[in-house]
């Protein structure tokens, strides 16, 4: 009763398949569009990165036998370069070619219309959660859309949300501790414009300014973490009501000043409605153990001349898209001052850059 006896069980797992992933698709915008191509990864990698598929040939046609080249910019990221736009009511496919001869297709896509992201809404809500047996604050604003239905029936949609909020960094305050010594030696990053010079005093350091720092301002793009889509969702006179879309965490660093928040309506058909939606439930109820299992992604991305397997969705999509700021003024309460982050502002935060996006001010 006190020894619990453990009998191991040892079995050979077949090794990983390789399976190809394409993702990418056509707007009706004007813009590059992207097809990225990698590989999966087997759940015993020491990297949760997808290697990537290089020297690939990737075409874009459509249903009037228009042609155009995608270009690898950087490792499996193929970009277009505009000849082709996308259009309401044309169909688009890829086909890719590989370095060792194998061919896939997607199937043609329609690009369906659209309707218009009408207003955006959002409400403070508050929220706890303990951390260190203490409960601290974790307050949102939920965001809220009403919509366009769009023309026709039976339509399907996604809504993409994405937020975007400012923050300045002091990559000059930047410190290293040598093993031989207890005080903190200044490394200022090169980019802070700053640079370790001799006290006058001649013990000690000094930081010199040189140049403006180009990398203590940066904007951080935060992405939902599940498709929002329109299936369980009753639609009064061709309208959507009152759709949560996202939610943004109120903190000193997200209201460092104010926050963009950026809705857009797509437009698609039933194969990747149905693609998205399994996405969605492998996200949200992968830790629900009384979910019943979602079913095998099938995209519409398929192999010519060979068995191997591939996974992927190449889709057309009209898009609308609004957007609307939240000020740090609609928070009802004080936040406490920044703390200082002695790094560069693009190695800190995820997603971040130092240009502006168009729509800040």
């Amino acid at each position: 009763m006190i020894f619990g006896c453990v009998q191991p069980i040892e079995f050979d797992v077949p090794p990983a398949e390789s399976l190809v992933i394409v993702e990418g698709y056509i707007s009706d915008q004007d813009e590059e569009y992207t097809v990225t191509i990698s590989r999966a990864i087997p759940l015993s990698a020491d990297s949760l990165k997808q290697p990537p598929v290089e020297n690939a040939t990737v075409r874009l046609y459509d249903d009037e036998n228009n042609i155009e080249d995608f270009q690898e910019v950087s490792p499996g990221v193929y970009k277009t370069g505009g000849a082709i736009q996308g259009q309401v009511g044309k169909s688009y496919h890829i086909r890719i070619e590989l370095e060792d001869g194998t061919i896939y297709e997607s199937e043609p896509d329609l690009m369906k219309p659209v309707g218009n992201v009408e207003e955006i809404r959002y409400e403070f809500e508050a929220r706890t959660e303990e951390q260190n047996f203490v409960n601290a604050r974790k307050d949102v604003f939920n965001v809220y859309i009403d919509s366009d239905a769009g023309p026709g029936f039976g339509n399907y949609v996604r809504w993409r949300f994405k937020g975007t909020y400012r923050i300045v960094t002091n990559p000059e305050l930047k410190v290293e501790v040598l093993p031989w010594s207890d005080l903190p030696r200044p490394i200022p990053r090169d980019c802070s414009g700053f640079r370790i010079a001799g006290h006058p005093s001649g013990s000690g350091y000094i930081l010199v300014q040189e140049r403006d720092c180009t990398c203590c301002e940066c904007f951080v793009t935060q992405y939902e973490k599940a498709p929002q889509l329109s299936d369980d969702l009753l639609i009064a006179d061709k309208q959507f009501n009152n759709v949560k879309v996202g939610e943004v965490a109120i903190n000193n660093i997200t209201f460092y000043d104010k926050y963009l928040v950026e809705v857009e309506q797509m437009s698609m058909t039933q194969t990747a409605f149905e693609f998205f939606k399994l996405i969605r439930i492998q996200k949200t109820e992968a830790s629900n153990i009384f979910q019943p299992p979602s079913g095998e992604l099938i995209g519409n991305v398929f192999p010519v001349n060979s068995d191997d397997r591939v996974l992927g969705l190449f889709w057309a999509t009209a898009t609308s898209k609004k957007t609307r700021f939240i000020q740090k003024s609609d928070i009802p309460y004080q936040l406490t001052p920044t703390e200082t982050i002695p790094e560069s502002c693009t190695v800190f935060f995820d997603h971040s850059t130092t240009v502006q996006p168009e729509s800040w001010n």
